[in-house]
């Protein structure tokens, strides 16, 4: 939620820096006003760009963990069937042998 109300302010903040140096400047600081503006847009637009990157990267290391949690239960239940099949074949070996 702190990322959108930074986005929308670094938005409204180049709107309003460009709207108000078109309407009440003019010659180099009119230019130089909007120049701001521009660069702050672009701030905007990248901070746009790396937040959704970041939301990607932080929901695919959330499947990765639950990937890596899934294939510990597997191997776990893996070693608990090993462990259940010698038991049954020294159970069978000791039951022939008598």
């Amino acid at each position: 939620m702190q990322k959108f109300f930074i986005n929308l302010f670094i938005l409204l903040l180049s709107l309003v820096l460009g709207y108000g140096s078109y309407a009440y400047l003019s010659g180099k600081y009119l230019y130089m006003g909007i120049f701001f503006a521009g660069i702050i847009f672009g701030i905007f637009l990248m901070m746009l760009k790396l937040n959704s990157k970041n939301d990607k990267i932080i929901s695919y290391k959330r499947e990765l963990e639950k990937e890596s949690v899934s294939s510990d239960e597997a191997e776990a239940k893996v070693k608990v069937l090993e462990s259940k099949i010698k038991v049954l074949e020294k159970a069978l070996e000791n039951a022939l042998n008598k």
